[in-house]
């Protein structure tokens, strides 16, 4: 099982435009820190047991370099607009779930070591793992990761920096909403990746719901999320 890990927002702006520019429920995003090897940075907005990240390219000619999937889909859909795009799933198992997904028929990027530096030179690690899938049009199935420390450990670190409030624990992320051309080929492919019952155009999560709308846009994405208060 997979819970929501975060959501990415595009962006063009620094994580100190962010910070000082976007509020959500009277809470502003942090400052996140760099991907050095990647040339990306981001803000981050935290939530009961998720957050919103805002990434931005800093370092364009790092950026093209990378094979990074997330990198590549950064670098084609921001020339459309800034926005919410794609999301990532948490797991405590992730070579495991690698596996699983090969025997599946999956082509996966194998699970990828990484890492971000925080404004106070602190290196932040985790691992991720990425379905093989063309950056184009088409609607990006979630990457995966699995942090370094369990969840509680990373919040009480968060909660001793400043990084989560009170506030941010009361927020969560209900529902995750994809504009896709044909919902029932999607929630179709998503359901068999992620083991998950379909419900109608849903799919739910212990965390969240994803929501697959019929769209006409040429882009299938993430369009939007809904958050609640708790």
């Amino acid at each position: 099982m997979f819970d929501l890990d975060h959501v990415v927002y595009f962006t063009k702006k620094t994580p100190e435009e962010i910070a000082k520019e976007v509020t959500i429920e009277s809470l502003h995003p942090v400052i996140g820190g760099q991907h050095l090897q990647w040339g990306t940075h981001n803000a981050l907005l935290y939530t009961r047991d998720s957050y919103i990240e805002y990434l931005a390219v800093e370092d364009e000619s790092v950026a093209r370099k990378s094979s990074q999937p997330l990198v590549k889909q950064l670098l084609y859909d921001l020339p459309g607009g800034e926005g919410f795009y794609t999301l990532c799933l948490r797991t405590d198992s992730i070579e495991e779930k690698n596996s699983y997904f090969q025997k599946l028929g999956y082509r996966t990027t194998g699970v990828i070591p990484a890492e971000r530096k925080t404004q106070d030179g602190e290196l932040l690690r985790w691992k991720m793992l990425f379905i093989e899938q063309r950056i184009g049009d088409d609607l990006p199935y979630p990457f995966f990761i699995q942090w370094e420390q369990p969840l509680a450990v990373r919040y009480q670190n968060l909660k001793a920096t400043g990084m989560v409030q009170e506030g941010n624990e009361d927020l969560i992320i209900e529902r995750c909403l994809f504009n896709v051309r044909n919902t029932e080929q999607k929630i179709t492919q998503w359901s068999r990746l992620l083991s998950l019952p379909v419900n109608g155009n849903t799919l739910k999560l212990p965390n969240t719901t994803f929501v697959f709308q019929a769209s006409n846009e040429q882009k299938e994405r993430l369009q939007n999320i809904e958050l609640g208060k708790i």
